[in-house]
């Protein structure tokens, strides 16, 4: 008899859930939709971080049982917490920035790449401003924001006027006022936010932004990074690595995408 409760006790044991994994993972506040952003309800801001590589992480996560809390962070303190293994995983990080924090960070396979676009001011050069190569930056007052880095386009990080800009529409502002001609950034994250600013929709439709594809441009590729110092580490992204594998195979990031900008 006791043998039979024994071996019930063990069935139950086996077919109860493994206790999800808690893990942590951050994106950049000024928000990079349709990829990370923060969830809109009645046009206010909301803690629950959306988006579709946010939604592409936690489908991988979901196949290994982890359960990933995202929270939007400066971009530099993001990879900081990252490096400390105050988080598990950092979204949407590019390559350079990732080898700027040395063997801190674990670089996934790339799952997106952009198409890059530098961005100019008609108020301010009301004639247009045309590139013919990735050498002209050097001739104009590039701005940008916190944290990214820009020697991929062969630009020193240090020569751009990035302060305390913390999200597009100061960067917008910034254009507008002259204080600087202009900025690159992606056509999809530009292009995201009418996803979540009333406001900043605005700037991007009254015709005084313009744009232009950056000639030259290197790919812009879309990564996650892997603390070094998580438990684990390497079979970590070995995980995550294969299921961005499966998730191409099936396009599953478009249809996330999809879903967002429909």
């Amino acid at each position: 008899m006791m043998v039979g409760v024994v071996f019930a006790l063990l069935l139950l044991l086996a077919a109860a859930p493994a206790r999800a994994q808690a893990m942590q993972a951050c994106a950049d506040q000024a928000e990079m939709p349709p990829f990370t952003f923060a969830e809109r309800v009645g046009g206010r801001r909301t803690e629950r971080v959306t988006g579709a590589s946010v939604d592409l992480l936690k489908k991988i996560g979901a196949a290994h049982g982890w359960d990933i809390n995202v929270v939007l962070l400066p971009w530099a303190r993001c990879l900081a917490w990252v490096a400390e293994n105050r988080a598990q995983f950092a979204i949407n990080i590019g390559k350079a920035e990732a080898q700027a924090q040395g063997d801190a960070l674990l670089l996934s396979k790339p799952y997106y790449t952009l198409h890059n676009m530098y961005f100019f001011s008609r108020q301010t050069h009301p004639q247009g401003l045309a590139l013919r190569s990735l050498a002209d930056l050097r001739r104009y007052h590039l701005c940008g924001l916190g944290g990214y880095r820009f020697e991929a386009f062969g630009v020193d990080t240090r020569d751009v006027d990035r302060g305390a800009t913390a999200g597009y529409a100061q960067l917008i502002a910034k254009l507008h006022l002259g204080r600087c001609d202009l900025f690159i950034d992606s056509r999809e994250t530009v292009a995201g936010m009418y996803l979540i600013d009333p406001t900043l929709r605005r700037m991007l439709v009254d015709g005084k932004l313009l744009s232009r594809p950056l000639p030259g441009s290197p790919q812009h590729a879309l990564y996650f990074s892997v603390s070094a110092k998580a438990p684990g580490a390497p079979f970590l992204l070995k995980q995550l690595n294969e299921g961005l594998e499966r998730m191409e195979k099936t396009r599953e990031l478009d249809k996330l995408l999809g879903g967002y900008l429909e």
